[in-house]
Parts: C-alpha cells; structure tokens; sequence
C-alpha cells in the first residue's frame, strides 16, 4: 500500500492500521527505536554495575518517551486534518463526475 493509496478505515485490521500509521509519521517510529535503544542501554548498565551509566540512560528514555508522545499526538492531528482533506476532495471529484454524467 503506497502514501498515496486511499485506505479504508472500516476494514483495515490493527495491524494494517499500525503499520500505516508507523509508514506515515517517521517520528514515531524514531522514538519507539531511541527509547528501545535507551532501555537496553539502561539494562546493560545495571547488569555491568556502571550506575552512572545506567541512570542516563534511563533519563535519555524519558526524554525519548516524551518526543514519542508529542510526535504522536502531532502527527496525529497532521494526518487527521489530511485525511479529511483527502476524504473531502474524493466526495467533490464524486459529486462532479456525478454531475458530469447527469449532464451529457
């Protein structure tokens, strides 16, 4: 499913729909690498005994966390505001192919 390819939101499944919404917003998915990236580094800090190490780690995930969620709730009223763009220009083109064929 390309960018441009109009999705339906009836039957798309939560796994079609995640994947999507991972394809659209590179910020997301950025974050949820970043905070992986944090908390593994976190983990091998605490196993190897460097606290120093481990307690920046786990404040970079909080940080990572916190970009995930506000790219999230941006790129979700991004799309969403493009989505009804998109669903509204697909009802004009309707309307005027409609109006096209009640003409000739």
């Amino acid at each position: 499913m390309s960018d441009d390819h109009y999705y339906d939101e009836e039957t798309e499944t939560a796994l079609e729909k995640v994947k999507r919404l991972f394809r659209e917003n590179k910020a997301v998915s950025a974050g949820v690498g970043l905070t992986i990236a944090a908390f593994m580094g976190a983990s091998y800090g605490v196993r190897t005994g460097r606290r120093e190490f481990a307690q920046h780690m786990f404040r970079a995930r909080v940080g990572f966390q916190f970009f995930t969620l506000a790219a999230l709730i941006g790129g979700g009223m991004f799309y969403d505001n493009k989505r009804k763009e998109e669903r509204l220009a697909l009802e004009q083109n309707r309307i005027a192919l409609q109006e096209q064929g009640e003409n000739v």
